[in-house]
């Protein structure tokens, strides 16, 4: 009985048990979602080789979709105050995320891929919509275990990725990448129409929706300008913006990239893989479970500096792995899952704590333009230096990585006042 109560007194599983109304339902459908979408995605890059697609085709598609969502993101907060946030992320996670499942699964060259990334872009706008579903009728004390808990969710679903390597091993790649595009379709799908059914509006949406019922998409985006002097005029905005967009970079570069290099550089086989991702996870489910409770008190600049140099050292290790040999990269793997450990679940709370929340959805979309336009060259230029060398687009993140450092560095105080201002 003692060992159930230290188990249900743990931060994590009693966020799981105690939370409520639309944060309750967006964690317990997350994982229709993160359990197929964890299952293709290892494979992502390879298959579209496998298609004939060229590395720098490969970095187009991710600048199509980084362009699809910085197009969708300025009219992300307005779709959402207008329609709701519940509605409107029922139509956009159709669009999104259905839809591009089965081009996906149906996809014979380029142009497939061009056009579900189109679509797929989209899911900036749902992700603005869902982000205001899970944190707006939440405490701000909370909002942190609550992104420690998705993450949890996220990496714990990892389990089932031996079964996309047994049947990309067993069927070859192609055809088991287009039965678990199939299954995400239907998975992702069912999880929508259960959040959209049972989920509630929030009490800003409610406002915004009444404030917006006479107005049109183009009068309520009338007030972005000032919104986007705000931004900028705030020192806390700016350091979001930053820390998004890096990551936003940096992210895109890595999932695009990490499979070409590893099969085609390290010659390393396509089914291991699917590997990967549990090695990292259960190092992430772990540091969550275990060792992310004890940070809270450390508050933000110091794990996340900490978190950084080591997803450098990751890196490093990475371009440096000798040709077949599992061992340097599995424990490259370690080190990035420890160095996302502590650092994203952080990046992801202290952006929602930086925006003033009778604004949230607007300056969400407003963010989002910023940052995925600033991130849509880079998708290009990764595919270009990945030809030149496929370690290249890996050096480039960790220079990013370095002015995310100096960047933390340098907003110490800040950091400290906004932890403070969490915890109360």
């Amino acid at each position: 009985m003692s060992l159930l109560r230290n188990i249900k007194s743990h931060p994590i599983i009693n966020t799981l048990l105690t939370v409520k109304g639309n944060p309750k339902l967006c964690i317990y459908t997350e994982p229709l979602w993160v359990v197929p979408f964890n299952l293709y995605m290892p494979f992502v890059a390879v298959y579209m080789s496998a298609l004939l697609l060229t590395d720098q085709q490969i970095g187009i598609v991710a600048s199509i979709f980084m362009f699809s969502s910085a197009v969708v993101s300025i009219f992300s907060g307005a779709l959402t105050d207008k329609l709701g946030r519940k509605l409107t992320t029922f139509i956009f996670d159709v669009l999104s995320w259905s839809i591009p499942a089965l081009l996906w699964a149906f996809s014979q060259n380029f142009w497939w891929f061009a056009v579900a990334a189109a679509f797929n872009g989209l899911m900036q706008i749902t992700a603005n919509s869902w982000t205001c579903l899970l944190v707006e009728d939440t405490e701000k004390a909370v909002v942190v275990r609550v992104f420690s808990l998705l993450h949890f969710i996220n990496q714990l679903s990892v389990i089932f990725a031996p079964i996309a390597a047994l049947m990309v091993n067993r069927l070859s790649l192609i055809p088991a990448m287009r039965i678990l595009y199939i299954f995400t379709f239907v998975s992702m799908t069912i999880k929508f129409i259960i959040l959209y059914k049972f989920g509630d509006e929030t009490e800003v949406g409610k406002t915004r929706m009444k404030e917006t019922a006479n107005m049109s998409i183009w009068q309520i985006m009338g007030g972005y300008g000032q919104i986007y002097k705000n931004i900028f005029a705030s020192r806390d905005m700016v350091l979001s913006l930053a820390l998004s967009t890096i990551f936003s970079i940096t992210g895109m570069i890595y999932t695009n990239f990490f499979g070409i290099y590893v099969t085609g550089a390290l010659g390393i086989e396509k089914y291991v893989l699917a590997y990967f991702p549990i090695i990292r996870s259960a190092v992430i489910v772990l540091f969550l479970f275990f060792i992310q409770p004890r940070l809270d008190k450390f508050g933000f600049k110091n794990p996340m500096l900490i978190g950084l140099v080591i997803f450098i050292a990751s890196l490093v290790l990475l371009i440096y792995s000798p040709m077949e040999v599992l061992f340097a990269l599995i424990i490259s793997i370690i080190l990035d899952a420890i160095a996302f450990s502590f650092v994203v679940p952080r990046v992801d709370s202290l952006i929602q704590i930086l925006i003033e929340p009778s604004e949230r959805a607007r300056i969400r979309g407003l963010m989002m333009v910023i940052v995925l336009g600033c991130t849509i060259p880079f998708g290009y230029l990764a595919g270009w230096l990945s030809e030149i060398d496929r370690r290249y687009p890996f050096i480039l993140i960790i220079g990013l990585f370095i002015i995310t450092l100096i960047t933390i560095a340098g907003n110490k105080k800040r950091l400290a006042a906004l932890h403070k201002q969490s915890m109360m």
